[in-house]
């Protein structure tokens, strides 16, 4: 798409599944986990967005200019916790003009499984996670906000990077899992 104008998006909750013994392939236990912090990065500024605020999120993503959204695994997470903050005419606009590196990555590498966005970012940018994500909804009702927003900002650096990439086209080194077994490392090019 040329002259794309992007927004990267991502969300944090204040929950994890398994703090209900919910397993995330129940859609309906999405509802349970909440969002915490949503972060948007658009031409370089960043946003977030808490879940009482959520509802300016609308007037960010459906701006005139605005015609990609971009996600790692937005469709399967993000946007299953975000169906219950919108209704269903907005969820089916935002998911039109919706790209999701992580389907797509795996149209290159043949897998129907998980590539995961830290691995992707530490073999191929030098970057990585600052925290452990399964630390974050504790940290962000232990009042450590700051921190949970300076991680969400870095996972959003992380995808433009992995997104622009694939853009322009390039080999990209990734661990290759099948049932959490790995097989190793392998490298894939990619051009979307």
């Amino acid at each position: 798409m040329e002259n794309e104008n992007i927004i990267y998006l991502d969300i944090e909750t204040q929950y994890l599944m398994t703090d209900f013994h919910g397993s995330w392939k129940n859609k309906d236990n999405y509802k349970n986990v909440k969002i915490a912090e949503l972060g948007i990065l658009h031409n370089g500024e960043y946003k977030t967005f808490e879940e009482e605020n959520i509802n300016e999120l609308t007037n960010e993503l459906f701006d005139s200019e605005i015609n990609l959204i971009v996600g790692f695994n937005i469709f399967m997470f993000d946007y299953e916790i975000l169906k219950h903050y919108f209704d269903k005419d907005i969820m089916l606009s935002l998911q039109k003009n919706t790209f999701d590196i992580m389907l797509e990555f795996n149209k290159f590498t043949g897998k129907a499984g998980w590539v995961s966005l830290n691995d992707i970012a530490q073999r191929n940018f030098g970057m990585q996670k600052t925290e452990d994500s399964i630390k974050i909804p504790e940290m962000w009702r232990n009042g450590e906000k700051d921190r949970v927003k300076q991680y969400l900002y870095n996972d959003l650096c992380m995808t433009e990077k992995f997104y622009l990439r694939g853009k322009e086209g390039g080999n990209f080194k990734y661990e290759h899992k099948e049932y959490s077994k790995s097989y190793g490392e392998r490298e894939v090019y990619v051009r979307w």
